[in-house]
């Protein structure tokens, strides 16, 4: 049976929180047994899981006798894992992870934070981490770095609203009675039950949504009609902010979510011009939670921009010159360094890496 990443995702997390169906859980094991390597990703996942778990709710958390559980679900269906060892090992190294206070999961580090307020959430990702949150409906939602996103404790009977400042990809629950938007400095999505990517940071100078799966629309401020767009799979919208409103976004950057959200409940979004691209390739706009990362006739600057988020640096680039390359490809959990080595091997530029500060020049040798 052929799934994706996104679909495995989120039968792991269901698994954890008990909430498969027989039949459901019959074709994650399905997929377990297939080969090693899903093995290793779900023993992974599980304790990643199990542990952070246990961490959110603030309750002891039972190492062994959580992957004794796992252990003996796994063996009832297959003599082909064997996991033992395997269980220690990775055990052994949360357990330490948990006392040092942090994560590591898929080679990302997961160092988001959670504020609980009388009746709202907000959930902050650092540059260099990214985080899947369950919305109080079930909905999931994957969150990139360097973004924030606050949802209510409990939705309203006829509406569920969350507030994003950066980017996420959202997985959401059919409930035609109660429509799910998306208010994402000052623009303002609306889904009943789809799949979808918004990307609003307040250093970008536009403000994206990409449709996967069933149908949006996007309010009817950033339409020159004065109409609702409605969007269709595999259709981006693309919303140019105003350049004095893009400086305004900027200005916000460090502030409280909180901020965010008083600040365009007053302001309306000021907008030059909005595309609507159809027959897009959903790939290279939601990939970035995926373990390959595809990137397409990407400009060098944007490129950038998108490392800086990625791994919590700070690139200078010294040369003007460089903005005019564009790149192609896929990376699978490189490093900062294999990643800038390769543009280095490709693409005419130099670089100096100093913790966590680039250097990018020109180089006339290439």
């Amino acid at each position: 049976m052929m799934m994706n990443n996104s679909e495995i995702d989120i039968l792991i997390l269901d698994y954890v929180n008990g909430t498969l169906s027989q039949q459901q859980e019959a074709e994650l094991f399905e997929w377990v047994e297939a080969s090693a390597q899903n093995t290793a990703y779900f023993s992974h996942s599980i304790a990643y899981l199990e542990l952070s778990s246990g961490v959110m709710k603030s309750e002891r958390f039972n190492t062994k006798k959580n992957w004794k559980k796992v252990a003996s679900k796994i063996n009832q269906r297959t003599n082909l894992i064997k996991l033992g060892k395997e269980f220690a090992k990775i055990a052994a190294v949360f357990a330490i992870a948990f006392v040092l206070g942090y994560f590591y999961f898929d080679l990302n580090p997961t160092t988001e934070t959670q504020e609980l307020h009388a009746d709202y959430i907000i959930t902050e990702v650092p540059y260099g981490s990214r985080s899947v949150v369950t919305l109080p409906d079930g909905s999931r939602v994957w969150i990139n770095a360097g973004s924030s996103m606050s949802y209510p404790v409990t939705f309203d009977e006829n509406q569920r609203t969350v507030w994003l400042a950066g980017e996420a990809f959202f997985d959401v629950v059919t409930n035609k009675d109660r429509p799910f938007f998306v208010e994402a400095l000052g623009v303002k999505v609306k889904a009943t039950g789809t799949r979808f990517n918004v990307r609003a940071y307040g250093d970008e100078e536009f403000i994206e949504t990409i449709l996967i799966e069933g149908e949006v629309t996007v309010n009817r401020s950033v339409s020159p009609q004065k109409q609702d767009l409605l969007l269709k799979p595999n259709q981006r919208l693309t919303i140019f902010k105003d350049k004095g409103h893009t400086m305004a976004d900027q200005n916000l950057a460090g502030q409280s979510m909180e901020k965010h959200i008083e600040y365009f409940a007053e302001t309306p979004l000021k907008i030059e011009k909005a595309v609507l691209t159809s027959e897009a390739r959903t790939d290279i706009y939601t990939s970035w939670k995926e373990k390959e990362w595809v990137i397409y006739k990407e400009k060098f600057g944007s490129l950038m921009k998108k490392l800086e988020k990625r791994y919590d640096v700070s690139i200078n680039i010294k040369d003007s010159s460089l903005y005019d390359l564009a790149y192609s490809g896929t990376l699978m959990d490189e490093n900062l360094k294999e990643v800038l080595d390769v543009l280095s091997i490709t693409s005419p530029i130099n670089y100096t890496l100093d913790n966590k500060n680039v250097s990018i020049w020109y180089n006339p040798k290439f």
